[in-house]
């Protein structure tokens, strides 16, 4: 079988592979997705922090209630006249003040460990949302440069498509076909030339001399191991 139109057409979709290869694994493209990754993990950094904050100012409200109402009981006890508290009352009096005392600096010591917490918070915010608005920038940068590498790459890359289509009609069929399987699925080159007497011309795997006696009637045989088209020369 002449193989001579189906290597033509892989030679020509060799420039094709090329010009996809340069779009698909572009550094910018590269660098523009580790950019998103970081964007997005900043954003949802930025929402744990928020909802941090938020139960830590509901903590400082909660803490502030009790301390308001710890002040206006020491008050209120202050007002007493002591005068007329008997040796008992007094003791009592006293255990009261000294109880309400201890709730208020216990109260202030949480209320300062909370504020802390929220300054700790918000350098915290700074820091990630300065990371996530650097990460915007540069991918926006990227997106522009790999939007002028398209702008380039894809005019060749319609150009040689076309070209392939006008060759597919002088190209045997079933091989095309079988061709365009591999292609797909990332395979290339699909057709490969037979090393020696039976190893495949990619992978370089033996094949079994039951194929290699069949490639002369076939024109092409198919390598087990990595599922290109071996052709003898």
């Amino acid at each position: 079988m002449d193989l001579t139109q189906l290597l033509k057409y892989q030679d020509m979709d060799a420039k094709l592979f090329s010009i996809e290869q340069k779009l698909t694994t572009s550094p910018y493209k590269k660098k523009a997705n580790e950019l998103s990754s970081l964007a997005k993990k900043a954003q949802a950094k930025s929402n744990e922090l928020e909802n941090e904050a938020n139960n830590v100012l509901k903590e400082i409200d909660d803490l502030k209630a009790s301390f308001n109402q710890n002040k206006k009981s020491l008050e209120s006890l202050l007002k007493k006249d002591l005068d007329k508290f008997t040796l008992e009352e007094l003791d009592s009096f006293t255990a009261l003040k000294g109880k309400i005392l201890s709730n208020l600096n216990s109260l202030e010591k949480m209320l300062q460990k909370c504020a802390e917490k929220i300054n700790a918070i918000l350098v915290e915010f700074n820091k990630t949302k300065k990371m996530y608005d650097n990460a915007r920038v540069q991918f926006e940068d990227c997106k522009k440069k790999i939007q002028e590498e398209s702008k380039v790459l894809e005019p060749e890359k319609e150009k040689v498509r076309k070209e392939l289509e006008d060759l597919e009609s002088s190209v045997d069929k079933r091989l095309l076909e079988e061709y365009k399987k591999r292609r797909n699925d990332n395979i290339f080159p699909v057709v490969v030339p037979l090393e020696g007497k039976n190893f495949c011309g990619r992978c370089r795997m033996e094949l079994p001399m039951a194929a290699i006696s069949k490639i002369n009637d076939t024109g092409v045989i198919t390598c087990e191991h990595c599922k290109r088209l071996v052709y003898k020369k």
